[in-house]
């Protein structure tokens, strides 16, 4: 009975020792004073919440977030095949007339301007007959339905898109996130948690190794108090 008695009551201060160690990384939130004496310090976590903040605000730009790891990520098979996926559904839409994406007056404009231009340049002695005016009332006269797919290859287009989609993602979207100092946002938002929240945020994260910390702490509790029960009744 004494050797039960000893072990548990160890194993109980061992695991309510380090349940009060962890609680007081967090509590009390403001450190408790009457005047000007401190009685209780604040919880390490809240006291040293602006260093937190940076250094997460660091190991998310140097580790998680860094250039290399977004080039890895945004060159990824599955983000490969989801714009695969988005251009087979946005070719489709090459169906359709082209007057739906430009006016026919401004498609009319811009042809007249380049072919008065060749005509001026290519064929000077007819440019006194040919203008811009006298074009656009011709070609605005001319019901000519034209299909962007009639113009332009679907393959061709959608390789051409590929290119330009996967060049941007590897070369731009790094540098997007660098100016936008991916660590000072994060440190920012790090920063404005309440003292509640960031408690409540870190024990979900660290929730099994808070239970284990506290195991433990009961384990070895229970070790010292046979341990002591040995050494009184040796």
């Amino acid at each position: 009975m004494m050797l039960l008695v000893s072990v548990g009551i160890g194993a109980f201060i061992g695991y309510v020792t380090n349940y009060i160690a962890i609680k007081l990384l967090f509590r009390p939130y403001k450190p408790i004073k009457i005047g000007n004496i401190t009685i209780f310090p604040q919880g390490i976590i809240p006291r040293e919440k602006a260093s937190l903040a940076k250094k997460v605000g660091e190991i998310v730009r140097d580790y998680i977030l860094s250039e290399e790891e977004i080039k890895k990520i945004v060159t990824s098979k599955e983000v490969k095949e989801e714009i695969e996926k988005f251009l087979d559904n946005k070719i489709k839409d090459l169906d359709k007339d082209i007057t739906e994406y430009i006016s026919k007056e401004e498609i009319v404009k811009k042809l007249s301007f380049l072919i008065s231009k060749v005509v001026k340049e290519k064929f000077p002695m007819f440019a006194s007959f040919v203008n811009e005016e006298m074009l656009e009332d011709l070609l605005l006269n001319i019901q000519m339905p034209l299909k962007i797919n009639e113009l332009l290859p679907e393959e061709r287009v959608k390789e051409v898109l590929k290119g330009e989609i996967f060049k941007f993602l590897q070369e731009e979207v790094p540098r997007i996130f660098l100016k936008a100092k991916i660590d000072k946002i994060v440190e920012e938002k790090v920063a404005s948690f309440d003292e509640k929240t960031l408690e409540d945020m870190l024990f979900s994260l660290m929730k099994k190794h808070f239970g284990f910390i506290n195991f433990a702490g009961a384990f070895l509790g229970g070790i010292i108090g046979f341990v002591q029960y040995l050494i009184l009744n040796s």
